[in-house]
């Protein structure tokens, strides 16, 4: 976990419904094996070092940002009650602890068990997330949300709840990942 492997994704002018994303490591070598061990491994306590990395290296700009809620992306409920987790909440109210900043686990759903991204192309992951997720709590309006997830690969599983989110009146989101991998 180099610093110098952590870097910044900026995607507005890419045509993504969220305004910028940012990535704290490559998802190479070392990185692959962390993120294994994170997800399917039990290594919950991996989230408090990856939240520092990014406090470290974006504490500023997510202060700058002025974010009301930090959202996880979701996991479909089958799969979550299977893993016992979901690594994005893990990383989520790891960063909450840091930053101060109120977490949101409950208010955006995923309705569908989609098929693992890392086996789909771009267009076939855009087509696989496809009303995938849905508000479910919009009781309380947010106008900057930070979503967090673990892996940004083309940016599809931000980009649709970032649109879901914006459908719901939130006006800048943002996206903050553990790792990032072809770009």
């Amino acid at each position: 976990m180099k610093e110098n492997e952590q870097y910044c994704i900026t995607c507005k002018t890419a045509g993504h419904s969220f305004d910028q994303a940012k990535s704290v490591f490559r998802y190479t070598g070392e990185m692959k094996n962390a993120m294994y061990r994170f997800k399917y491994g039990n290594r919950r306590c991996y989230g408090d070092k990856f939240a520092n990395h990014a406090i470290k290296n974006y504490g500023n700009w997510i202060k700058e940002k002025q974010i009301d809620v930090i959202i996880p992306v979701p996991m479909y409920d089958k799969k979550k009650k299977r893993r016992g987790y979901n690594q994005a909440e893990v990383f989520a109210n790891s960063l909450s602890k840091i930053a101060g900043i109120p977490v949101e686990s409950g208010f955006i759903r995923r309705n569908t068990d989609t098929v693992a991204m890392k086996q789909l192309n771009r267009l076939k992951r855009k087509k696989n997330l496809l009303k995938a997720f849905t508000i479910i709590k919009n009781d309380v309006q947010f106008r900057k949300v930070l979503i967090v997830d673990d892996i940004y690969t083309t940016g599809s599983t931000l980009d649709e709840v970032a649109r879901v989110l914006k459908d719901g009146g939130v006006k800048e989101v943002y996206g903050l990942c553990i790792c990032a991998g072809q770009l």
